[in-house]
């Protein structure tokens, strides 16, 4: 397996975003009881994906942990709910002292129908309304549906790591 390349994106928050045809279902802040389904659908969202490393449950739990424990933004994390479950999520945390999206997932049975798009632009007009200019963050070079996402809702490449 050749070496992972993360490329560095940024989000001008400046003016209005544009308006969506977002899919008409409930968005809502994430909060921390929300871990356990958070978990799930991360691992759900990432098998079989780049960024998928063989990680189990126990792991996806560990990462949303880690989030929480380390600088999220909950007030700015939003989810995507069908049938009162979390479908698709964005985590914003704090990197370098600005916003950052950690991770954009949706469960592989709602791929396609926007959920991404619409649970990030929730983040990034929170994100604007609270005062933030741009955030960050990072794609793995040749997830091409994030890069397709984010290069439609302005987000453009500053530098790879």
């Amino acid at each position: 397996m050749g070496d992972v390349v993360k490329v560095r994106y940024e989000i001008e928050l400046f003016g209005d975003r544009p308006d969506l045809d977002t899919p008409d279902v409930d968005i809502r802040q994430l909060a921390p009881t929300d871990r356990d389904a958070l978990a799930h659908l991360m691992l759900d969202a990432y098998i079989g994906t780049i960024d998928y490393e063989g990680e189990t449950l126990k792991e996806a739990r560990d990462g949303v942990d880690s989030w929480l424990e380390g600088s999220p933004l909950v007030d700015h994390s939003c989810g995507a709910i069908i049938d009162g479950q979390i479908v698709s999520a964005v985590l914003v945390s704090v990197l370098d002292e600005s916003p950052f999206i950690a991770i954009v997932m949706t469960d592989p049975a709602h791929k396609g129908a926007r959920l991404a798009r619409a649970v990030t632009e929730a983040a990034l007009i929170s994100l604007k309304r609270a005062g933030h200019s741009r955030v960050a963050l990072y794609i793995t070079k040749g997830n091409t549906p994030s890069e397709k996402l984010f290069a439609a809702i302005g987000a453009r490449p500053s530098s790879a790591r």
